[in-house]
């Protein structure tokens, strides 16, 4: 789940375990349930195991929150969450906080808070987790000093709902009045600005001091997380006593007292399906989980021996200076394309890049291959190639 860009890749040309033949070949080919890996060592550094974001939940789903020594929202119950349920205002009460479990499925440490709401059969859970920030260059620890917010929707119904979300924080930066940037605004502080449509950015930044040069302290919120989890479409820089009528927030300068409010449109989720709706807000950027060590194959070509094949990698969403490694076995051979390639940037529309990687068989038998992203995850794929 990575910091700075988590690894999704698209959607696999052939399902397993399943036996595919090649069309001029007799061999067969199975290959096996691939295994994830969280290599705390890996390209993009290790992570440190301290948590430097400090979490203080106050009930109803509020939070507080302070990291690395800044203070990030005014008070304990800063961050207040609202919804609207098929276009009726609901708050989230009650939803008393329950520690989340020290491990999770996996063994990896977990650290935060988990609240529950439920109208009717529709459940909704705010989850609270620190998370590693996002890595910006290969060798860079990592620190626990962002809390990554969602909203698991589950509608356990017989009739679709609606869900909006808006969520408003008393940001504070080591400043009550605190400031933002964000790179869709470039060389501006956003004061009393809505961004939405093209002026969403993925991030925004708060600043001690509006100052784009010497902002003194920062943190930043992450409002978009590749394709499983849905960012807010709406981020609102307004002052602490603009007019709020329990949804809309005037739109007005901070004048010395700062909020940031999150707005989700209606989603619709229909009965039995569940939905998740995210933000982050740290001293970094948050990775993006949902995709951690999602690594998914395009298989291609002829296993023959002596033939070729070919193996494309998909990723949703690169990070920064993103790299994918091939680790082959001796019975492979890889012929074309370096076994270390760059993720290059993504298409304009499709926001997936692809690594390919041309291979050939040299002997029958089973093989280990192993695909290392430098998010810090590794993914392991089995494939057995037999005659008949």
């Amino acid at each position: 789940m990575h910091a700075v860009r988590a690894l999704l890749i698209a959607a696999v040309a052939v399902s397993f375990p399943a036996f595919v033949a090649a069309q001029d070949s007799p061999v067969k080919v199975k290959f096996h349930e691939p295994k994830n890996e969280v290599a705390e060592t890996e390209l993009s550094g290790a992570i440190d195991p301290t948590v430097h974001v400090n979490i203080q939940m106050a009930g109803n789903m509020a939070y507080g929150l302070n990291a690395e020594g800044v203070r990030l929202t005014f008070s304990a119950g800063s961050a207040q969450t609202v919804f609207k349920i098929d276009n009726q205002l609901v708050y989230p009460s009650p939803a008393q906080p329950v520690k989340l479990p020290d491990k999770a499925p996996n063994g990896k440490a977990r650290h935060g808070y988990y609240s529950n709401f439920r109208q009717g059969n529709l459940s909704i859970t705010q989850a609270i987790e620190a998370v590693p920030n996002r890595p910006t260059k290969p060798g860079e620890q990592r620190k626990l000093n962002v809390a990554l917010i969602r909203y698991i929707i589950e509608n356990k119904d017989q009739k679709a709902h609606t869900v909006a979300v808006r969520v408003r924080i008393d940001t504070h930066c080591n400043n009550d009045g605190a400031l933002f940037a964000a790179p869709t605004m470039p060389k501006q502080i956003v004061d009393g600005i809505e961004l939405k449509d093209k002026t969403l950015p993925p991030f925004v930044k708060i600043m001690q001091v509006p100052n784009l040069d010497n902002p003194g302290a920062t943190g930043h919120f992450t409002l978009k997380f590749g394709t499983r989890m849905i960012g807010p479409d709406r981020f609102v820089a307004t002052g602490h006593g603009a007019g709020d009528n329990g949804w809309d927030v005037n739109v007005q300068q901070a004048m010395g007292d700062s909020d940031a409010v999150m707005y989700w449109s209606p989603v619709t989720v229909q009965p039995g399906a569940t939905v998740t709706l995210a933000y982050a807000y740290g001293i970094g950027l948050a990775p993006t989980p949902e995709s951690d060590g999602r690594v998914s194959i395009a298989w291609g070509g002829s296993f023959e021996p002596g033939r070729l094949f070919t193996i494309s990698a998909y990723v949703d969403d690169p990070i920064a200076n993103q790299t994918l490694d091939l680790e082959l076995p001796a019975g492979l051979e890889l012929i074309e394309g370096k076994r270390l390639q760059p993720v290059p940037e993504p298409g304009p529309d499709s926001g997936t890049s692809m690594v390919m990687w041309k291979c050939r068989v040299k002997d029958l038998g089973e093989h280990t291959l192993r695909f290392r992203s430098s998010n810090g995850v590794t993914q392991t794929r089995k494939i057995t190639i037999s005659r008949p």
